[in-house]
């Protein structure tokens, strides 16, 4: 399984049945800032005591932690099984469940990963068993501080991290070595084995930690006891390798003699280690460390890697929730930021319609004023066209005079020219004889200003001062229209 990342909180809980522990360090560059711990010298039944206690004297400013459940807390197993699949390899552990554990299967929650394939057709995985009441009632805890766990793995892996960062400073063991890393906790001993790449192989945990170590000769020679049978463990359930390189971490003060019986026994020199000064803490930190008398190492190792635990005991609904709560916070701020959008759209479109209306307001006022004057211009301009129509010369009324004067004889006389708009041109006057007034028609046809015309002569009889016809001409004037 992959490796990814931490994110950028660097506040790492480590919680026992006795023990409760917490650093605030800087990942990049590595830099630890606190470090504090409460412990409980006596057996309880409260899996979150000691974290009660903790978090009431050294209460966290933070909402976001990582969690460690320390080695006591939990059954770490070196399996080696009949497959190369994952998914098959999960439903064989689902099924040996029920061997492994004494608890029913909805009580417990697992983990594993797979640490390689050493023989053709098997694959060694190291898996992980805690009880679900002591994890669930850990993260209730938490989460009534409001404080939310980002990942819940174990110490080991703080080790294997620890281990991976000292050995990049050391000479790189031969093939076929294998690492030991002893941490002496408050109350527990947890011994890491590891492949001389660094790979974790084994982990083996005894109920005897600095508090006993430091109490009676009876508990060192339990302890010594119980990590000389270490090699001879590790052939039974066959991590081929030896021992070729041990490191004693944790509370390590005065426990120079059991180094040397360790030694000894082992024939491999072990090297005490204190981790808080190996990494540059500073005085004050290594003092309240010193007072605490508890291992910070898996959490050294945890927060210095930038990396995620492998093994991931966080239930399953646990981590749903969390994932909902994350969408609910960005489905609250997103319809937030859709409300605060809409609201200046609205706001934006208020203003554009109160300026509009301005405008408008402007604009009816200006025409309101301009009104008058407009429909004045208007009939002005009405009138100069009439006029530039009839001054226009082939429709203007001097050109029927002009016609009339070109075609009318000295025997025509004309008394009348009547002309409207629309209508045809009158003409009344008197002629010599009626050929007469038929011949002027005919010249007026000839000038090519009416399309048309009606001659209406009419006979008067000759008297005294009478001679002569009438005539009455009705012509289309091709300008009328």
């Amino acid at each position: 399984m992959p490796r990814t990342k931490t994110t950028a909180a660097s506040v790492v809980l480590e919680v026992s049945p006795r023990t409760a522990k917490v650093m605030l360090a800087s990942p990049s560059p590595f830099h630890i800032q606190r470090v504090n711990a409460s412990t409980f010298a006596e057996q309880t039944d409260d899996p979150v005591a000691a974290l009660r206690t903790l978090l009431e004297t050294q209460p966290l400013t933070v909402r976001q932690v990582g969690v460690l459940f320390g080695r006591e807390g939990f059954s770490l197993q070196t399996l080696e099984l009949p497959s190369t699949d994952a998914k098959e390899i999960a439903s064989i552990l689902e099924l040996q469940l029920g061997k492994l554990t004494p608890y029913p299967r909805s009580e417990i929650l697992f983990a594993w990963i797979i640490l390689g394939s050493f023989r053709e057709g098997y694959t060694r995985v190291l898996l992980a068993i805690a009880r679900k009441t002591l994890i669930d009632s850990v993260l209730q805890f938490l989460k009534s501080k409001g404080i939310t766990p980002q990942w819940v793995g174990v110490s080991t892996e703080g080790l294997e991290a620890w281990s991976a960062m000292r050995a990049a400073r050391e000479t790189p063991l031969a093939e076929g070595q294998l690492r030991a890393i002893i941490d002496i906790d408050f109350t527990s001993t947890d011994c890491a084995i590891l492949s001389a790449s660094g790979q974790l192989l084994f982990t083996h945990s005894i109920a005897i930690g600095h508090d006993q170590l430091s109490a009676t000769d009876t508990a060192r020679v339990r302890w010594v006891g119980e990590l000389v049978r270490l090699p001879r463990i590790l052939l039974h359930e066959d991590i081929k390798g030896k021992i070729g390189r041990g490191v004693i971490t944790g509370v390590i003060a005065g426990l120079e003699p059991l180094s040397e019986q360790l030694t000894a026994q082992w024939g491999v020199a072990l090297e005490l280690v204190d981790v808080l000064a190996a990494c540059g803490a500073s005085a004050a930190v290594q003092q309240g460390a010193t007072a605490t008398r508890v291992s910070y190492t898996s959490l050294i190792g945890i927060v210095s890697s930038g990396k995620l635990p492998r093994i991931d005991l966080m239930p399953h609904e646990t981590r749903v929730s969390q994932a909902l709560g994350v969408r609910s916070k960005h489905l609250a701020r997103f319809s937030g930021s859709v409300a605060v959008v809409l609201f200046l759209a609205a706001m934006l479109y208020v203003e554009r319609v109160l300026i509009l209306r301005h405008y408008l307001g402007t604009l009816e006022a200006r025409m309101a004023a301009l009104g008058p004057s407009s429909q004045e211009v208007l009939e002005h301009q009405r009138l100069m066209r009439k006029i530039r129509e009839w001054l226009d010369p082939p429709h203007s009324p001097l050109e029927v005079f002009r016609g009339l004067a070109t075609a009318a004889g000295d025997d025509v006389t004309i008394t009348q020219v009547r002309m409207e708009l629309g209508k045809p041109v009158t003409i009344r006057g008197r002629v010599g004889t009626m050929a007469g007034a038929f011949a002027f028609a005919d010249r007026l046809k000839q000038q090519g200003i009416f399309r048309a015309i009606d001659a209406r002569p009419t006979l008067k009889p000759k008297g005294a001062n009478d001679s002569g016809a009438e005539f009455e001409m009705f012509c289309e004037w091709t300008g009328s229209s």
